[in-house]
């Protein structure tokens, strides 16, 4: 439009020009005076200027001119994609690659003569980003069997051919696009159909990025395509990935790769993180990777400095998480413990720069349902950083939610600590409740009340229907909803803080039990309100989790015999929360009986648990 405008102008301003300067101009079909005839034979003509768009053009110009080449833009034609269009584009997208090829045959040892078939290629290639204007016609590119010839050319062995296919992938695969498109399951369908992972790996290693531009953007065009469909079916699409042999090594080894931090680097470790989370098979196959150590190592620098800019904050982020989602198997536990990876978080936590809460959250997951790395973190004296955290001691966390995140996580690494610690691990956790006149467990019973307070408030805010919204954005039922608020309003850690107070009290010290008792009563926390709290937390238990389930119960019959008031209250309470956690009421008296003849709980092994915390992180992570 601006170069037919421009052009225009141009017109207008040479039939506006004053008679005065047609010397100028000239007549069409004058000969212009040839050069170096001498300084005088062209003394008296001036010297013409070349008149570009760029430079200023006539002031006066009339409405009605300007209107007419608005007309004439309009009149422009623009090709509109219909199926017998498509159709035409597919024919010759298979003409284009018949022909290359058999110029390929024919001239093996001559390039140039098959270059120009080559280019023709190319262009054919990039005329289908047009069709992400019309995305009902994916079906009919399906129906003609576009999708193999089309994917099949990440193989051509010009890998600038291979270039176009990941941006013309990308572009159709967009999820804006997508969005438009009926079913799209069945074009993903048809793109693994093709053989797009093997092939897209194999283009992979064949691209150097250090190369060129192009080819460190056709690297971004893929990881691109990948996230793509990755949006569309995660599952599918990172198990279709994972079974590709070469695609998780060379994500290691791209996220792992020397140098400045540039984009491909940080694009790799999200897709990392994606792939991490969404297959089963690629966790288990990181254990030959040695995906752990290798991982960490991506991180140790991180210790003492923080992140240039916000690129490299991301990137730290997602290595995190990519380490997060390896730690629900219980093999990268283990081997997060042996290869030093707890004293890394401990020395992390106590620098208080940018990985501190990174590192917080990370040692949160090794060490849940794993007792070896909780005693390991005791051994490397990892309390002298943790509770001052938990104490709020040292600089503030910028926002609230930050704060809350912080001690969600402070608080169920003190509560693993109780559980699965033995021996002088554990005395020497509970010594820290004990030190300094019960502060820490006064500090307990400020959370409780805080939290408690916050998740009240979160509840009548959705009886006001303040977040209907969210309902609609994540598709789950009421009751999951309901619990994802409250999870979100801090009730897990208000469920972690009330577990602490239950362990606490049946660790066998009389002076700490005691002492809770009487802060229950000084504090306001009543023991009606804790039992309600653990009988939620037992209710939402998986069902490998019974164990868990009937010690936490035991705990809390316990408990309440000695601080209940008197018999019937106590019997009150036991049926309250046996009955709120689904399982078989049990009188005064025989818990009694059962927690004197009941064996310790075995710590050698922790049951998986499906959480609140749990099922809130799956939704952040994949909503």
């Amino acid at each position: 439009l601006y170069r037919l405008i421009g052009s225009e102008l141009l017109v207008l301003w040479h039939r506006m020009a004053p008679s005065g300067h047609a010397s100028e101009m000239g007549p069409p079909g004058t000969i212009p005076p040839k050069r170096g005839g001498g300084p005088d034979n062209n003394a008296d003509i001036p010297k013409r200027a070349r008149l570009s768009i760029g430079e200023e053009l006539p002031d006066e110009v009339s409405q009605q001119d300007i209107q007419h080449m608005l007309d004439q833009a309009d009149d422009v034609h623009v090709d509109v994609i219909n199926e017998i269009v498509l159709k035409r584009m597919v024919m010759q997208l298979e003409r284009k690659v018949k022909h290359n090829q058999a110029m390929r045959i024919q001239h093996a040892d001559e390039p140039d003569k098959f270059l120009k078939s080559e280019v023709d290629l190319d262009e054919e290639v990039k005329r289908f980003i047009a069709l992400t204007t019309y995305p009902e016609l994916y079906g009919d590119l399906i129906k003609l069997g576009a999708i193999p010839r089309l994917v099949g050319l990440l193989n051509h062995v010009n890998t600038d051919i291979a270039v176009d296919v990941f941006e013309v992938l990308s572009e159709l695969t967009d999820p804006d696009v997508m969005a438009d498109v009926p079913e799209p399951e069945l074009f993903v369908k048809a793109l693994f159909d093709a053989q797009l992972c093997q092939m897209t790996v194999d283009t992979l290693m064949r691209i150097d990025e250090s190369a060129s531009e192009e080819d460190a953007k056709a690297v971004t065009n893929c990881l691109t395509m990948l996230e793509n469909l990755a949006d569309i079916n995660p599952v599918d699409t990172c198990s279709q990935f994972v079974e590709v042999p070469r695609m998780l090594p060379w994500l290691i080894k791209r996220v792992r790769a020397q140098g400045d931090m540039d984009y491909n680097r940080v694009y790799a470790s999200e897709i990392l993180g994606i792939v991490l989370q969404n297959s089963p098979a690629s966790r288990d196959a990181m254990i030959k990777l040695e995906g752990v150590d290798k991982l960490l190592r991506g991180i140790a620098g991180y210790r003492k400095k923080d992140p240039n800019d916000s690129e490299e904050s991301e990137y730290v982020q997602n290595m995190f998480d990519c380490l997060c989602s390896l730690m629900l198997l219980q093999d990268h536990q283990i081997a997060f413990g042996k290869v030093q990876g707890v004293e890394l978080m401990i020395r992390m936590m106590g620098q208080r720069n940018f990985s501190s809460p990174l590192a917080v959250r990370l040692a949160d997951h090794c060490m849940r349902h794993c007792p070896a790395n909780c005693q390991l973190f005791v051994e490397k004296i990892g309390l002298k950083v943790l509770f001052p955290m938990f104490m709020k001691k040292g600089p503030k966390r910028k926002s609230r939610s930050d704060a809350m995140e912080l001690e969600e996580h402070v608080t169920s690494i003190i509560q693993s600590l109780c559980r699965y610690c033995t021996g002088t691990a554990v005395a020497r956790v509970l010594n820290k409740f004990m030190e300094q006149s019960f502060e820490k467990l006064e500090r307990l019973m400020e959370m409780h009340d805080e939290y408690s307070r916050s998740v009240r408030n979160g509840d009548s805010g959705r009886i006001h229907g303040q977040v209907q919204k969210i309902d609609r954005e994540l598709e789950v039922d009421d009751e999951e909803q309901l619990y994802l608020d409250r999870c979100d309003a801090g009730l897990f850690t208000l469920q972690q803080v009330d577990i602490i107070i239950v362990r606490l009290a049946n660790m066998g010290n009389r002076q700490a039990a005691d002492e809770l008792g009487k802060l229950l009563n000084t504090k306001g926390v009543s023991l009606e309100a804790v039992c309600d709290i653990l009988a939620e937390y037992c209710s939402h238990l998986d069902v490998s989790a019974a164990a868990e389930r009937d010690e936490l119960l035991g705990f809390a019959r316990a408990m309440i015999r000695r601080c209940a008031l008197d018999t019937s209250m106590a019997e009150a309470l036991v049926q309250r929360i046996e009955a709120a956690s689904g399982i078989a009421i049990t009188s005064v008296a025989d818990s009694e009986k059962e927690t004197q003849t009941r064996p310790p709980a075995d710590e050698s092994e922790g049951s998986r648990v499906t959480s609140g915390r749990e099922r809130k992180e799956k939704k952040k992570k994949t909503g």
